[in-house]
């Protein structure tokens, strides 16, 4: 089988996407829709983007079958998740239609864009994204959009423009950044994650990063979190323009005099290269979203865009979905999720739960992976300290088997141990649906966080509570 052969788009009329449900995929088969090009696909269960795409006439096939792949397509595009021995791409390659993964069809999407803007980091892609894509579109800059997560003010996670500018979320796992042809990027940090791919860890990371800002041209820009020992060991490498953002006193861009208010949302002094530059805002709680706005701060000045529009994009942007999202209240208890599935977006997220007032904090987390719970383990138990009582669900994993022996119990035990704080594992969702509203009391926040199927529970205990 020969992947990645087609460099470029110019003979493609017909597209077939293997997963065109989900979240980056659906953006991408719209984006090309929009582009011109006959878009077909296949995923397992309708959703949300798939109601959307069918909406626009997309033929959508649900379950995978041989008999799904049109004969005359041009291109097929499956996602990471996807496997190579999957019927629909084995079936492609036996008529001889090129096959591609879908980083590298962004790639390609990508060559399409004379100003593509790529937001990358461990953490806080998805945020950083939306705010600088709706930034773009405050300043009538009318740019195309593939991001993460659900933008409100685009009722979805992509757009298609009539400008050269092209916003996107920059993924480092597998690599899946260095196929873009980008103008402007960010670096947002450099964590330890992804080892099950990254196996040489933080140094096979940070040369990873590297390579992305390496693809800048020299009349290109990258703003560069300088906060970030790892990301500063790259910049003397870049021959592109290099503005560093961040809390330290050496950063171009530096935010100073951070104030929360009573639901943890700051506002801050912004300095750029030592002189004052204005105050601003954010409707997101976090210090680390401080740094994430710092970066769009960055770019905005870069493309000309002035602080009224920047600061009425902090005003308009609430989050990403599922980006400490507020699910409800009820009972006088506040329920949030978050995508949080690094033991450094725990902890920020939790940091940015104790700006919030309330009594007690209980955090629901499913983590996701064997190899990420066993090689990040410690940093997972520490990143509960902050919380008042920890609830676990099992480990979810769907892309290996657990060879590393390691459970949630696991960790519930460890927290207990190390911080004497009340952890245990429940496995049923209902059963923490039923446990948090049995135990929970009026001025309490709940987190449920993980980026997979945990954030049911959120939606369920707001549910119970009001039933209640």
């Amino acid at each position: 089988m020969k992947l990645n052969q087609t460099k470029n788009l110019d003979n493609i009329r017909k597209i077939y996407f293997v997963g065109i449900g989900g979240t980056s995929m659906s953006g991408l088969a719209s984006i090309s829709l929009a582009n011109g090009f006959e878009v077909e696909g296949s995923d397992m269960r309708p959703c949300t983007y798939t109601d959307k795409l069918e909406a626009k006439n997309v033929k959508i096939h649900y379950g995978h079958s041989a008999e799904n792949v049109p004969k005359d397509a041009d291109l097929l595009v499956y996602s990471a998740a996807i496997h190579l021995d999957n019927i629909e791409i084995v079936t492609a390659d036996s008529y001889g239609i090129p096959i591609i993964e879908r980083s590298y069809f962004l790639g390609l999407l990508s060559k399409l864009y004379a100003d593509t803007i790529a937001i990358s980091g461990t953490h806080g892609k998805t945020t950083t994204s939306s705010l600088t894509a709706l930034m773009l579109l405050n300043a009538g800059m009318d740019p195309s959009i593939s991001v993460g997560g659900t933008i409100k003010q685009i009722d979805g996670n992509a757009r298609v423009g009539r400008s050269e500018h092209f916003v996107i979320e920059a993924c480092e796992f597998v690599d899946s950044f260095l196929h873009t042809q980008h103008k402007i990027g960010v670096i947002l940090n450099i964590d330890r994650d992804h080892l099950d791919y990254f196996t040489g860890g933080i140094d096979q990371i940070t040369e990873s990063f590297s390579k992305f800002a390496s693809i800048l041209p020299e009349d290109g820009f990258l703003a560069a979190n300088g906060d970030d020992e790892h990301v500063r060991t790259i910049l003397p490498h870049i021959n592109t323009h290099i503005e560093t953002f961040g809390l330290g006193e050496d950063n171009y861009w530096r935010a100073e005099n951070i104030v929360y208010d009573e639901v943890g949302k700051p506002s801050f002094d912004v300095l750029m290269d030592q002189k004052y530059f204005g105050r601003f805002t954010l409707n997101i709680p976090g210090q680390h979203n401080v740094m994430n706005s710092l970066a769009v701060i960055a770019v905005g000045h870069h493309l000309g865009i002035n602080n009224s529009v920047i600061q009425r994009t902090f005003n308009e942007f609430n989050g990403a979905k599922r980006r400490f999202e507020f699910r409800g209240e009820e009972k006088g208890i506040k329920v949030f999720e978050d995508y949080a599935h690094h033991p450094e977006e725990l902890r920020v997220t939790i940091a940015a739960c104790k700006n919030y007032r309330h009594k007690k904090l209980w955090v629901v987390f499913q983590p996701h992976t064997y190899s990420r719970t066993f090689l990040l383990f410690n940093e997972f138990v520490d990143a509960f300290k902050e919380a008042d009582e920890v609830v676990l669900n099992d480990i979810y994993s769907d892309r290996e088997d657990n060879d590393w022996d390691i459970y949630s119990e696991d960790i519930a035990r460890a927290v207990v141990s190390k911080y004497a704080i009340p952890a245990r594992v429940i496995s049923a969702f209902e059963d923490i649906v039923d446990y948090i509203k049995s135990n929970a009391s009026e001025g309490d926040l709940v987190l449920v966080a993980g980026s997979q199927s945990i954030n049911k529970v959120a939606a369920d205990l707001i549910t119970a509570l009001k039933e209640e």
